[in-house]
C-alpha cells in the first residue's frame, strides 16, 4: 500500500512539474520544437498526459506546442494501426502549423502525413508529402538539426517507397544520403532505421551476406538504444535471411520471438509481420502449424489492408497448398497472389511515381534557377555594361541547358515506358491460358496413372517456366543460355503434349559464348512458339524443330530457327482469325524490341521452305545480331 501511495504521489508531482513546464514554454519559447521534444520525449507512449499538454497549449494559444502534441498522438495511433485516427491528427497539426507560419512544424507534419500513407502502402500520397517535406526543408540556407532531421526522415522514407516498387538504386541513393546526415547528427536511432533500409536493398538483390552484415549493424545501434521495436524489425529482416539461406536453426532463433514481442507493442504491422514470417519458417521445416499461423497473419493483414503483407501471406500459402497437393488451393492463392502483386505494380503507379520525381527534380531545378537569378542581379549591380552582357549570356546558356536536359529526361522516361508496356504485353502472351491448362491436364494425367518420374520432371520443367516468366517482368535482358533453357523447358513441355511427336534440337557452335552474349528476355521462345503452333501442330507425319546458333564475320551471331511444317500459307487458310492475329502481335512486339535493343544493328527475316515442286516444306526464321 505504501507502495502504492508513494507512486501516485511521484505521479501527480511530474504531472504538475509538466504543466508548469508547458506553461513555461508557452509564454517565453513559442517556436522552439527541440525543447518541446527534449522535454516531453518520455510521455510519447501517455495519451491522457499528451491531451492534458494538449489542452493547456490551447488554452495558451501556442500553435507550436498545439502542432506538436497533435503530432505526438498521430505517432502514437500510427504505431497502432489506427490510420485514420493517425492521418487526422497529423492533419489537424499541418494546418495549425500554417496558419502559424511555422515552416519547422509543417515539415514535421508532413513527413508523418507521409508516414502513415507508407505504412498503408498508398505509395503516391507517401511520395507527395515527403517530397513536399525535402523540398521545404532544404530551402533552408542555414537548417538547424531539427530541419536536418527531417530532411533524413524524407530520403529514408522515399527510398522505402522506392525500396517497396523495386526501384532499388533510386531507394539507395535516398538511403545513403539519410545515412550521411545522420551520422553527422551522430543520431543512432536514424542510424538503425537506415541501416536496416540498406539491408532490404541487398536482400532484394540478393546479395544476402551484405543484406545480413546491415541488418546486424541496425540491430547494434538498436541494442544501444533500447528500441524494442528496433530490435523486432531486425530479427525479422535476420530471421528472413537465414530462411533464404535454408539456415532453418539460426532462422528460429530470431524469428520464433517476435510474434510476443510484437503483440507486446501492439503494432498490427509487425504483428502480422511476424506471424507471416514465423509461418513461412514452419512451412520450411514442414511443421503442421504453418497453415494457421499464416492464416493468422494474412487475417490482420486483410483487417488493416496492408498490402505488402497480403502479398506475401498469398504466395506462401499457394507454396503450403502445392507442397499439402492440393493443387485447387495453390492455384487459387496463386492467382490471389499474381493479381495483388500485379495490381501493387501496376503502370500508372509507375507512371505516377516517375511524373512525381520528375516534378521534384523540376522543382529542385527551378529553385537553383532563382538562387542563379538573384545571385546574378547582384552582380550585374557591381559590372561594367560587358559584364552584364557576359552575365545575360551565361544565365540563358545555363537555363537553356536546364531546359534541354529537362526536355530530354522527358523523351528517356517515354522510351521507357514505351519499353516496359512492350515488356508486359510480351508477357501477356507468353501466359497464353490454353497453354498453362492444357499443360496442366498433361501433367494431371501422369498423376492419376501414378507415373511420379515423368509428373516431378514436368511440373518442374513448368515451374521453371513460369518463374522465368515472372523474373523476366522485372528484366529487359537475359542471356543467351538463359533464353536456350527458357526455350528448351518450353519444348519439353510442348513435345509432351504433343505425345513425343515432335524432334527438336537445338545447337550452338562451340565458338559462341552464351553465357556473355545478352538478348531480349523470350525473344527466340516467340519464333519457336509461332513454328510449334503455326506449322507443326497441323503437320502430318514427323515433326522437325531445329534451332541453330554460330558466328559469322564481323563478331556478329546468326540465329536460325526451321521448322518442317505446313508453311506460313498453309497456316493462314487453317488458323482462325484471332489466332493470326496472336501470331502477328507477338512478331510485331518481338520486332520492335529487337529496334530498341540494337537499333539497327541487327537483321531478320522470315523465309518459305518449298520443294522443286514448289510445296511448301517448312519455315526459317534467320536473326543476325551483334554478340
Amino acid at each position: 500500500m505504501k507502495t502504492i501511495v508513494t507512486f501516485l504521489l511521484s505521479f501527480f508531482s511530474l504531472f504538475f512539474q509538466s504543466q508548469e513546464t508547458v506553461k513555461d514554454i508557452t509564454r517565453n519559447l513559442k517556436t522552439d520544437n527541440a525543447l518541446l521534444d527534449t522535454t516531453y520525449r518520455k510521455i510519447s507512449g501517455d495519451t491522457v498526459s499528451l491531451r492534458k499538454l494538449l489542452t493547456l497549449s490551447e488554452k495558451n494559444r501556442n500553435g507550436t506546442a498545439q502542432s506538436f502534441f497533435l503530432n505526438k498522438l498521430g505517432v502514437f495511433y500510427r504505431d497502432k494501426s489506427k490510420y485514420s485516427d493517425a492521418f487526422n491528427l497529423h492533419q489537424k497539426a499541418l494546418k495549425i502549423a500554417k496558419s502559424n507560419d511555422n515552416l519547422e512544424q509543417i515539415i514535421i507534419s508532413e513527413n508523418l502525413l507521409g508516414v502513415v500513407f507508407r505504412r498503408k502502402d498508398e505509395i503516391i500520397p507517401a511520395i507527395e508529402h515527403h517530397q513536399k517535406a525535402l523540398e521545404l526543408a532544404e530551402s533552408i540556407k542555414n537548417p538547424n538539426e531539427t530541419i536536418l532531421r527531417n530532411v533524413a526522415i524524407s530520403c529514408n522514407s522515399l527510398g522505402n517507397v522506392y525500396l517497396t516498387m523495386n526501384h532499388l538504386d533510386d531507394a539507395l541513393q535516398y538511403f545513403q544520403r539519410s545515412l550521411k546526415i545522420e551520422k553527422k547528427i551522430n543520431n543512432k536511432l536514424g542510424l538503425a532505421i537506415n541501416y536496416q533500409n540498406i539491408g532490404g536493398i541487398f536482400e532484394k538483390k540478393n546479395d544476402l551476406e551484405t543484406a545480413l552484415k546491415n541488418y546486424k549493424q541496425s540491430l547494434f545501434y538498436n541494442e544501444k538504444i533500447n528500441s524494442e521495436i528496433g530490435r523486432l524489425i531486425c530479427n525479422n529482416s535476420i530471421g528472413t535471411v537465414y530462411l533464404k539461406q535454408n539456415n532453418l536453426a539460426k532462422a528460429e532463433k530470431y524469428i520464433l520471438p517476435t510474434i510476443p514481442k510484437a503483440e507486446a507493442i501492439e503494432d498490427n504491422f509487425y504483428i502480422s509481420l511476424s506471424y507471416i514470417n514465423t509461418g513461412w519458417l514452419y512451412l520450411l521445416q514442414s511443421n503442421p502449424k504453418a497453415k494457421s499461423t499464416i492464416l493468422k497473419g494474412l487475417n490482420i493483414a486483410e483487417k488493416n489492408d496492408f498490402i505488402s503483407s497480403k502479398i506475401d501471406a498469398y504466395e506462401l500459402l499457394s507454396q503450403l497448398y502445392q507442397q499439402e497437393k492440393n493443387s485447387d488451393s495453390a492455384l487459387k492463392y496463386y492467382k490471389i497472389y499474381a493479381t495483388e502483386k500485379e495490381k501493387f505494380n501496376n503502370q500508372s503507379t509507375l507512371r505516377s511515381i516517375s511524373e512525381l520525381k520528375n516534378k521534384y527534380l523540376l522543382e529542385k531545378r527551378k529553385n537553383e534557377i532563382n538562387e542563379l537569378k538573384t545571385a546574378k542581379e547582384e552582380m550585374m549591380i557591381k559590372m561594367n555594361s560587358n559584364k552584364v552582357v557576359f552575365s545575360v549570356l551565361l544565365l540563358l546558356f545555363i537555363i537553356g541547358g536546364i531546359f534541354y536536359y529537362f526536355i530530354s529526361r522527358q523523351k528517356q522516361l517515354r522510351q521507357e515506358r514505351k519499353m516496359l508496356l512492350m515488356e508486359q504485353d510480351l508477357i501477356r502472351l507468353q501466359m497464353n491460358p490454353h497453354f498453362i491448362f492444357n499443360a496442366l491436364n498433361s501433367i494431371k494425367s501422369f498423376i492419376v496413372k501414378n507415373d511420379t518420374q515423368n509428373s516431378v520432371f514436368y511440373l518442374n520443367k513448368f515451374a521453371r517456366i513460369f518463374r522465368n516468366i515472372l523474373t523476366g517482368i522485372q528484366q529487359k535482358e537475359t542471356t543467351l543460355k538463359q533464353e536456350l533453357e527458357n526455350i528448351e523447358n518450353y519444348l519439353s513441355i510442348e513435345n509432351m503434349r504433343f505425345g513425343g511427336s515432335i524432334f527438336y534440337k537445338i545447337e550452338v557452335d562451340e565458338t559462341v559464348d552464351s553465357e556473355s552474349v545478352k538478348v531480349p528476355a523470350f525473344l527466340l521462345q516467340v519464333f519457336v512458339e509461332n513454328a510449334i503452333w503455326h506449322g507443326l501442330a497441323l503437320k502430318k507425319g514427323d515433326k522437325i524443330l531445329m534451332v541453330k546458333i554460330s558466328k559469322i564475320q564481323n563478331n556478329r551471331l546468326f540465329i536460325e530457327i526451321i521448322d518442317n511444317g505446313i508453311g506460313r500459307k498453309k497456316s493462314q487458310e487453317i488458323n482462325s482469325a484471332n489466332s493470326n492475329r496472336k501470331e502477328s502481335q507477338g512478331l510485331i512486339i518481338s520486332e520492335r524490341r529487337l529496334e530498341n535493343f540494337y537499333a539497327k544493328e541487327y537483321s531478320l527475316k522470315i523465309l518459305d521452305l518449298t520443294d522443286e515442286e514448289k510445296n511448301a516444306t517448312g519455315t526459317s526464321v534467320q536473326l543476325e545480331i551483334p554478340q
